[in-house]
């Protein structure tokens, strides 16, 4: 498996099937979600934010999956020459957000609910709908991603507007035949 390979079928989990045209993933079922991105984007479309919500929407969201890092290594089974390589892939998602709410505090309770719908969508399937072997659990070899770890940005109000971020990091992992 490659790491574009992982990287498009963590995208499809996440976002549903690619869209050539536009370079993204536009049928995610993680609510907010509007979009899913393998990178980042030349020119931002405000809509893409809100993409498949429902009119009014009042926050929406940008996410970028980014493999940052990757370790591969030789697994031994059944003796000298036989084993597999061990691939761990270090994933974040960047979920950029943008909110209309009256409130900052608002927007920031769907940074929460976001994040829970993101556990929800990883907890449902460890493969990620089989683009790895196993994502967002203690992977040996990787202990500093052990799990499923949230960071948050401060929030930004301009213009009505409150920007925020949420980013995702886990480890996936895949195993190849040697």
């Amino acid at each position: 498996m490659s790491v574009q390979s992982a990287l498009h079928g963590i995208c499809t989990y996440l976002g549903g099937a690619y869209d050539a045209q536009t370079r993204t993933y536009r049928s995610s079922t993680i609510p907010s979600v509007g979009v899913v991105r393998r990178a980042f984007a030349k020119a931002d479309d405000h809509a893409d934010y809100y993409r498949g919500q429902p009119t009014g929407a009042r926050t929406g969201c940008q996410m970028v999956v980014t493999i940052y890092r990757s370790t591969e290594f030789r697994v031994a089974l059944g003796g000298e020459h036989g084993g597999m390589k061990q691939r761990n892939f270090d994933v974040e998602l960047g979920c950029f957000l943008r909110s209309r709410t009256a409130y900052a505090e608002d927007a920031q309770d769907d940074v929460y609910a976001l994040q829970d719908a993101i556990v929800e969508r990883l907890r449902a399937d460890r493969t990620l709908g089989g683009a790895v072997f196993q994502a967002g659990e203690y992977i040996d070899g990787n202990a500093a991603l052990a799990g499923i770890t949230f960071t948050y940005g401060q929030p930004e109000v301009r213009s009505e507007l409150t920007k925020s971020y949420l980013g995702v990091t886990f480890a996936a992992c895949e195993f190849v035949a040697t």
